[in-house]
């Protein structure tokens, strides 16, 4: 690339500006152009980061929103490290009020926390008497959107980004599928890549159906009795509105959704369906100090997902039509565009938000004959009891992060390095925990570890074996999340954690786990906690925000198979996060009982590092746990004390 105008950035709203600092960090010149800085969709939003509150269904999207809100944390910790300015973030839980109760199936089989009328006032007291209920989604949250832009423009000044405000894209010059230059109101500008990053009015610079979807807003202010705190502390996303409130007592209202073209301003009618929603959700509201109205425009789309990847040019890049969800999935769009312009790489995720999908109309499926006694595939249900959305690939999702394995495999105790490779692969697993305190002191069987695996196909997990309190556990598992990052795995925030002080049957300490767990989930690690098969001690972890939770089936490395059955049954009964099996399992066929149990995945290290063909066991670990996992999903039959023939009496020749 050029020293100078390597990349063009059209839009500076915080699209634009998250990707530019990326870039710069990566070391590259850009140049951003912008319109104009008080009207980007970013300033005028809420900031809310919620992907489950907003009922996103399962797909790309939702996929994408989730990979983004793990992301946010570390984001956030490095603008704050360039800038040393306050965000607002705050991974405070979101309460969805409803006016409607679901039915009881609706209440049951949902993964989300159903609160009850009585129950949601106690975690919001003074909510409107038309509340009958809501949902509670602690790993949501918010983050003062004006913040994140006021530190982004602030990152990019001191990075060496430029930025030019004012600009109007007039066209984009093209030749032999080339863009080779943007003309503006302020002449021409040349680059190697463009980036069209300006939201609305994307539409007005290439033909791309994004259409300014106006939204209305207005801020109060709460009232703060000495020595008590502001009335409301998380987000209110109700019906139709959302009150979003400031640690600073400020309180957001929002938002109308108006299919109106270009037309500005607030109006009386959107400022008042504004205030009379948010006072049916929260009455006191209607006696607060008003602060402010603004509005602003939403890029929409006609399928509401982003456009993302490469348009048309070899060097045009789409990062626009976000909608509701700019603020939210600004880390993972400059993760996935600076990636994607650094290494000519582009994440699978990106396929299904190509800016040519509204170019041609698939054809109608051909009509077919349902084969007679047909039988659908068997279906996910993660989280137990029916309460999730049902996934037709059976994917384990940990984190956000979908996995078409539920074996999970280590690298310790194999004969050698090459033996350890092959057996991976045989496994067919697609997660691989590896030792931190081990790989970096390169200890005995570990040399060259890290670079053994093609860590653009394996998920690395990270543990903390060999801690023996919680301080030592944390510090460890950052050095971990540095750790995937060397090798690639940028947005990689998983740990398995270990605190052990038992050095004869390597029991894991459950407080030291706790304490270092609420610690790690606050700085944003995705914590799978190695434990004892203790349900109380599983529902703990999963109440602060625990990926997983991993029981022990017997000691580790023992090889005496499911000990704890009971106690991991209870656990799987009353999770709502995927359980793994972890430690004891010896045999395949113990890992087809731990599956056949219900448990989401197993990790197994030593009953295949240790056996005599450990190539051959991994293989037979990977097919156990396939078969495990359908016998759970067909459904056993019940178990009678008495015999049933298996041939029908009737019919039968006398």
């Amino acid at each position: 690339m050029n020293a100078t105008n390597d990349i063009i950035i059209i839009g500076g709203g915080i699209i634009g500006m998250a990707i530019a600092v990326d870039l710069k960090l990566r070391g590259v010149s850009v140049t951003v152009c912008n319109r104009s800085f008080p009207q980007t969709a970013s300033m005028a939003a809420a900031g809310m980061l919620a992907p489950h509150a907003e009922a996103l269904p399962p797909g790309p999207l939702l996929d994408l929103c989730l990979k983004s809100r793990w992301l946010y944390p570390e984001w956030i910790r490095k603008l704050q490290d360039i800038t040393g300015l306050n965000l607002g973030y705050n991974p405070c839980g979101i309460l969805a009020p409803v006016y409607d109760l679901p039915t009881a199936d609706v209440r049951h089989n949902n993964k989300d926390q159903w609160l009850d009328k009585t129950a949601i006032r106690l975690y919001q007291p003074g909510l409107g008497d038309d509340v009958v209920g809501g949902w509670w989604y602690p790993e949501d949250g918010q983050v003062d959107n004006r913040q994140v832009m006021q530190a982004l423009r602030q990152a990019a000044q001191q990075l060496g980004v430029t930025v030019r405000d004012g600009v109007t894209v007039k066209t984009l010059q093209q030749k032999q599928g080339k863009v080779t230059s943007i003309l503006t109101n302020q002449g021409e500008l040349e680059g190697n890549t463009y980036i069209i990053a300006n939201g609305s009015w994307a539409s007005q610079i290439l033909p791309l159906p994004v259409r300014p979807m106006k939204g209305q807003m207005l801020a109060v202010k709460m009232p703060h009795p000495p020595d008590e705190p502001y009335p409301l502390q998380r987000v209110l996303y109700g019906p139709q509105t959302y009150l979003v409130p400031r640690q600073n007592g400020r309180l957001i209202i929002g938002a109308t959704s108006e299919d109106v073209g270009w037309t500005p301003h607030n109006t009386p009618q959107g400022i008042e369906m504004l205030i009379k929603r948010a006072t049916r959700l929260y009455p006191d509201v209607a006696n607060w100090e008003i602060e402010e109205f603004w509005w602003g425009y939403r890029p929409g789309t006609p399928d509401e997902l982003p456009l993302l990847g490469h348009y048309g040019c070899n060097n045009l890049i789409l990062a626009t039509g976000h909608y509701r969800n700019g603020i939210l999935l600004a880390p993972v769009t400059a993760f996935l565009i600076a990636d994607l312009v650094i290494n000519q790489k582009s994440d699978p995720i990106l396929d299904h938000f190509q800016g040519d999908r509204f170019h041609t109309q698939p054809s109608p499926p051909s009509a077919s004959m349902t084969p007679f006694n047909h039988y659908p595939v068997p279906k996910t249900t993660n989280g137990h009891n029916g309460t999730s959305s049902l996934s037709p690939t059976d994917e384990l999702v940990i984190a956000g992060r979908k996995f078409h394995s539920r074996l999970m495999t280590g690298t310790g105790k194999y004969p050698s390095i090459p033996i350890m490779q092959q057996s991976v692969a045989a496994s067919e697993c697609q997660i691989v925990t590896v030792a931190v305190r081990r790989v970096q002191t390169n200890a005995p069987g570990h040399e060259g570890l890290a670079e053994a695996l093609d860590w653009g196909k394996i998920w690395m997990l990270p543990n903390t074996a060999g801690c023996k309190t919680a301080e030592e556990a944390i510090r460890v598992a950052r050095l971990g999340r540095e750790m995937a990052k060397l090798l690639g795995q940028e947005d990689n925030n998983f740990v398995k954690l270990e605190v052990i002080p038992d050095t004869k049957y390597l029991l894991p300490d459950p407080i030291g786990t706790l304490t270092a767990a609420e610690t790690l989930v606050k700085e944003g690690f995705a914590v799978l906690p190695y434990i004892n098969a203790d349900p109380m001690l599983a529902k703990r972890l999963e109440e602060v925000g625990c990926a997983t939770v991993m029981p022990l089936g017997s000691p580790i490395g023992s090889g005496q198979g499911i000990r704890t059955q009971a106690n991991i049954e209870i656990i799987i009964e009353e999770a709502h996060i995927p359980v793994v099996v972890d430690a004891g399992i010896g045999t395949p066929s113990e890992a087809s009982q731990a599956m056949e149990m219900g448990a989401d995945a197993v990790l197994i290290n030593s009953a295949i590092a240790l056996a005599k063909n450990p190539v051959l066991m991994a293989k037979a670990m990977g097919m156990a746990t396939v078969a495990g996992r359908l016998a759970y999903l067909s459904g056993r039959i019940p178990i009678k004390d008495y015999a049933i023939a298996s041939s029908p009496l009737t019919g039968t020749v006398v």
